[in-house]
């Protein structure tokens, strides 16, 4: 069983999330608290395996919950649940080391069951990869440029009762600083105050990137410039803090955040160094980046528009986020298995050792059945055809791939204009044309289907349709138990379309949508 701690005030809401887990997740034992203070007490209790927080509770909002885990050293991961209006919390949340953020108002709501199951396999994946760092008896050394005495003493102490496993050394001045940084002492990371005195925090962030090692620096302004935060970023900064009233607790957020994110690029150098070690003649070079995305939402449209633009941001996230998987899955794991075969391949054929060849044989089958399964889950993230080649190719091609994988007899006709239709909307399509596939290939029951996209200079038409047993569309839709259709429709309405169903019992059922290609994005 996986065991789930839910911190949420609203009985309602928390009745809500036992039956959405009953239904979809049966696995999963929930365990609700109604306010902050209970849900520490309880996860200092231990057995937790993923723990949903509530945004606002009545006592401490979730991140000063995330705060206090991340000072306790409790890695259970974090589901951050917030409502509309959150979203600037939301992104704290999710920067202070929160692995997900749901909004209540939004379909994504009732996957829960989904988000918490693949939370917690992440979270065992991690737990294997943590043991294979050396447990910490000491604290981070910090050391700090800051002019004003006060401000490094406030630091100190907070840090003393809040995060007694970072150690702050401050110097006043850029001398102290540099004499210091090249000391005999160990730095873990650098913090930047906002009065390093005659030298610009930019000026020392170029100083730390100099250093043949790197190590974390964490900005703290008075200002919240943009265009020097990007720079200060682009310099290698882990994050750029304003210094306001109640900021600390974000400092130290970031400042655990960019000391793991260290110890990990740490641990990756020590591993590379050890398989060259081993084996001189397999040069491999294994380079893992973590990148941070952070959406910074503007409000564009009024009030009744507010929640169908977040709507549409969340599915531009999602599927930013499987570009950005399915590109580094492809770039750094493809290429990096594709290395091992040929490497392996090159031992095979010089090895003389008959006890080898076997071996040899045998770890180029399990390359190369990785080396397959990473390139089917490539493109089942996101396929690259459709932002290489655009919306046609891609049709033709997932129409194809239902075809090999279930025998459907599948007719698709294109006719789009010369060029590339707006990204977005060709996402939209795509995403319609492959749900409304797998509905026919699961429960129509037709072994035909027909696929029609074609587009004018005003409207862009989809239609897909089957010859199978049809259903009841209405009792689908008011059950809200159909996630894949009301998903459907969702996407459409948010791209300024319009959703027809039509599928009387026993005669088929034709799904038909329009697009206007002149509406305003959102």
């Amino acid at each position: 069983m996986i065991q789930v701690l839910y911190a949420e005030d609203e009985p309602i809401i928390a009745v809500l999330v036992q039956s959405f887990l009953q239904h979809n997740a049966p696995e999963c034992q929930l365990e609700v608290v109604p306010d902050g203070a209970a849900c520490l007490k309880r996860m200092a209790a231990g057995g937790v395996d993923v723990l949903m927080v509530d945004m606002m509770l009545p006592d401490i909002n979730g991140l000063q919950i995330i705060g206090e885990l991340v000072a306790r050293g409790d890695p259970t991961p974090i589901i951050m649940v917030s409502s509309h209006g959150h979203n600037e919390l939301a992104v704290q949340a999710l920067r202070a080391g929160a692995v997900d953020c749901i909004d209540k108002t939004t379909p994504q709501f009732l996957q829960i069951g989904e988000i918490v199951r693949h939370t917690h396999a992440r979270h065992l994946r991690r737990k294997q990869v943590a043991r294979l760092i050396p447990s910490r008896s000491t604290p981070w050394h910090l050391l700090c440029l800051e002019a004003d005495p006060g401000l490094c003493a406030s630091w100190r102490n907070f840090l003393a009762q809040n995060a007694p496993n970072l150690e702050l050394t401050a110097a006043a001045s850029h001398e102290d600083f540099t004499q210091l940084l090249h000391g005999p002492r160990r730095v873990d990371a650098v913090l930047i105050g906002p009065d390093p005195g005659r030298a610009s925090a930019l000026d020392i962030l170029r100083e730390v990137r100099s250093l043949p090692e790197a190590i974390p620096a964490v900005v703290v302004t008075p200002h919240g410039d943009s265009s020097t935060a990007i720079a200060a970023i682009k310099l290698g900064a882990h994050d750029y803090l304003k210094l306001a009233p109640g900021y600390l607790p974000e400092l130290i957020m970031s400042l655990n955040a960019a000391l793991r994110q260290s110890e990990l690029e740490t641990l990756n150098g020590q591993l590379i160094e050890q398989l060259e070690t081993l084996n001189q003649s397999l040069e491999t070079k294994v380079e893992h980046r973590t990148r941070e995305l952070v959406s910074e939402i503007e409000v564009r449209k009024s009030a009744e528009t507010r929640l169908a633009y977040l709507s549409m941001r969340l599915l531009r996230v999602q599927e930013n986020e499987r570009r950005t998987i399915a590109r580094e899955l492809h770039d750094q794991f493809g290429q990096t298995l594709t290395g091992l075969k040929l490497q392996l391949e090159m031992i095979g054929r010089h090895t003389s050792d008959p006890q080898a060849t076997p071996l040899v044989a045998e770890a180029l089958t399990a390359v190369q059945t990785l080396l397959t399964d990473v390139r089917a889950l490539t493109q089942q993230l996101r396929p690259r055809v459709l932002d290489d080649l655009g919306l046609q190719p891609a049709v033709e091609w997932i129409a194809n791939q239902f075809r090999q994988q279930s025998g459907l007899d599948i007719t698709v006709d294109v006719s789009l204009p010369p060029g590339r239709l707006p990204g977005e909307l060709e996402t939209v399509v795509f995403r319609l044309v492959q749900e409304a596939l797998t509905n026919v290939t699961r429960h129509s029951g037709s072994t035909t289907a027909s696929v029609t996209v074609a587009a004018d200079a005003e409207q862009l038409q989809v239609e897909i349709s089957d010859r199978g047993r049809g259903f009841d569309v209405d009792a689908a839709l008011a059950r809200h138990t159909s996630v894949g259709l009301s998903g459907m429709a969702e996407r459409v309405q948010l791209a300024g379309g319009r959703l027809e169903i039509v599928s009387p019992p026993g005669r088929g059922t034709r799904l038909h949508a329009a697009f206007n290609l002149h509406a305003p994005q959102l």
